[in-house]
């Protein structure tokens, strides 16, 4: 099997069972008997977990050597936990399993970004397209995921995820090697990473924009939900904002050359203001569907811009562990903590969506920041931070 197929099999049925997570399991939460508060809560705690839980897999991965390897392991173990929350019933058994799932899944995302970056680096793969195999998976994924949890009821949420994650299980011995780097004997480069100003700002920037998801993600589908959408309509709603983001993903190399990411920041930060403000005013179809399109630029142009200044300023050797730091302190731990909060602050009125727009929003006062002066320091820090 070619490292293009088998990375991006993998990446599809890795976020395949993300797209019915993400849209879906709530639904699933509340039928085990919590509350909408109490599902945000459950999430948000098992995000938090992933702060310790994602860097720890990237150690992991440096230290042997074998992306692969780990990858597979991590997979096992999500279709294992994923299977848990059948039984599961009340707060404190979902709230174990939940914990034990976020725990397995926090390995995947990052590590296949280091994976198809160092691949891209070797001129294997482009990093936008192939990473676009995902968000199409995602995309299709909530489509198709809305009729059967229509028809089969909110259990078709787990027994689809845990579908997903064996069938990356599967794939993932398949998955190419990458050119041999030294292994980290420690976290000395951790450490060394969060002293580089480059990749603070870049996690500060993705914890304001991608922080202020968290909302969207806990509580988007019960919100629609009780102000009466359909299961369908929400899943569309999902698949939309994915197939702007695989468009852009999929064209994006021109796009991230031209604009540098201090502008994409600053487009990511400026789109976040204006999608969470209709969000959080409206429940209108025709409304969301025009600001669900903004999540090529909430989610995706700041992904990109964070992909672009890691590959720019961190080594090979450090790059699994960049990239878990980067996953845990600029993603996990931002919208974990906001999950809980927006537990706690949620009611029917969507409100709490108006606070997302403001945190977001804030994301484009590190944009100039990105740019002015860190140029020089943005390329010659690699060679400083090498052994």
């Amino acid at each position: 099997m070619s490292a293009r197929l088998s990375t991006a099999l993998f990446l599809t049925a890795m976020f395949a069972a993300a797209g019915v997570s993400m849209a879906f399991l709530p639904l699933w939460l509340v039928a085990c008997g919590l509350t909408p508060a109490a599902v945000a809560q459950v999430l948000g705690l098992a995000a938090i977990l992933r702060l310790a839980a994602t860097p720890a897999w990237g150690w992991l991965a440096d230290r042997v050597g074998s992306l692969r390897l780990v990858l597979v392991l991590a997979a096992a173990g999500s279709t294992a936990a994923t299977l848990g929350w059948l039984p599961a019933r009340g707060f404190e058994a979902v709230l174990a399993v939940t914990l034990l799932q976020g725990f397995a899944a926090a390995a995947l995302l990052p590590l296949m970004d280091t994976l198809c970056m160092a691949l891209a680096r070797e001129g294997r793969v482009e990093y936008g397209r192939i990473r676009s195999a995902g968000s199409a998976a995602f995309m299709a994924a909530t489509a198709l995921a809305g009729p059967v949890v229509a028809a089969a009821g909110p259990v078709a949420a787990p027994m689809l995820m845990a579908v997903c994650y064996a069938l990356a299980t599967a794939i993932g011995p398949f998955l190419p090697g990458t050119r041999a780097v030294p292994k980290v004997p420690g976290p000395a480069g951790g450490v060394r990473l969060l002293r580089h100003r480059p990749f603070l700002l870049t996690i500060a920037a993705s914890a304001l924009i991608q922080g202020s998801h968290a909302a969207y993600y806990a509580l988007s589908t019960l919100h629609w939900r009780a102000q009466g959408l359909s299961d369908t309509a929400i899943g569309l709603l999902w698949a939309e904002g994915v197939v702007v983001e695989t468009a852009l993903f999929f064209w994006s190399r021109r796009l991230t050359g031209r604009i540098g990411p201090a502008g994409l920041t600053a487009l990511a930060g400026g789109a976040a203001l204006l999608r969470w403000t209709v969000t959080g005013l409206t429940t209108e179809l025709a409304a969301l569907v025009a600001v669900q399109a903004l999540h090529a630029a909430t989610y995706g142009l700041q992904h990109l811009s964070a992909m672009r200044m890691l590959g720019e300023t961190v080594p090979p050797d450090r790059a699994a562990t960049a990239q878990t730091l980067h996953a845990a302190l600029g993603n996990v731990a931002p919208i974990g903590l906001l999950m809980w909060v927006c537990g706690i602050l949620y009611d029917e009125s969507g409100r709490v969506f108006l606070a997302m727009a403001v945190l977001g929003g804030a994301g484009l006062l590190l944009a100039p920041l990105l740019r002015s002066g860190q140029g020089d320091e943005v390329l010659q820090q690699p060679s400083r931070m090498r052994r």
